[in-house]
């Protein structure tokens, strides 16, 4: 439904409706996606793992009663994630700038780029490992919104082997999204895309990501038995 709803907005037919209902419509997909489906694949797949199977109905209302914890997660994970190495560059900034009048000229914009990008990059990357799995936590494990970041934290300390797997399935969750949007363009020369290929190819997508909805909750929970 979610879906059809995604494929309805890309038409033409929407612009029929006010723009303000269009806008209510496209919020409400986006969170669908960003948060109901996460939330619902995470309680079916934890309910068959530990053998307490849940109906479509409970599922429902157990991901939905989750819903406000849930958003408080992903703020919380969005001002960290921002937050913290900025800060952590920061001084560094500083410290360039006041050092080196105009960096970019004595040592290259590719290389003050670079610096910057490493410097920020990579306390991005490990706050984001880190943190990964608060979802999962909120939801499946009921945990508040600051516990379910503890408890990612607690989790992916002894992930250091499966790093390159969630690094694989994080990257393959983007790419799925991404690709088949793009792949009957490059198939026709950047031609026009016929409406139907164009809608299954996003519609696969989609699809895909319920798929790696559920290898998050499989890792989690796999985690909290070992």
């Amino acid at each position: 439904m979610i879906i059809l709803v995604n494929r309805l907005l890309e038409t033409d037919s929407i612009n029929v409706l006010p723009l303000p209902v269009i806008g209510v419509l496209e919020t409400l997909t986006a969170f669908a996606f960003v948060f109901l489906i996460r939330a619902y694949v995470g309680t079916i797949v934890a309910g068959e793992l530990t053998g307490n199977p849940v109906t479509i109905r409970e599922g429902l209302h157990r991901c939905i009663a989750r819903i406000p914890a849930l958003v408080g997660v992903i703020l919380l994970l969005i001002f960290f994630i921002m937050t913290i190495p900025f800060l952590l560059s920061l001084p560094l900034l500083v410290l360039v700038g006041v050092i080196l009048s105009n960096p970019v000229e004595m040592v290259g914009f590719p290389v003050a780029a670079a610096t910057v990008g490493i410097v920020f990059a990579v306390p991005f990357l490990l706050l984001l490992f880190k943190l990964w799995f608060a979802p999962e936590a909120c939801v499946i494990g009921q945990y508040g919104p600051i516990e379910s970041l503890r408890v990612s934290w607690r989790l992916t300390t002894n992930y250091r082997r499966k790093f390159l797997l969630i690094v694989v399935i994080t990257i393959g969750s983007a790419l799925s999204i991404y690709i088949p949007t793009v792949l009957p363009e490059l198939g026709t020369g950047l031609a026009l895309v016929p409406p139907v290929l164009d809608a299954i190819s996003s519609s696969v997508g989609e699809l895909l990501s319920i798929v790696w909805a559920g290898a998050y909750a499989h890792i989690y929970v796999q985690g909290i038995v070992s």
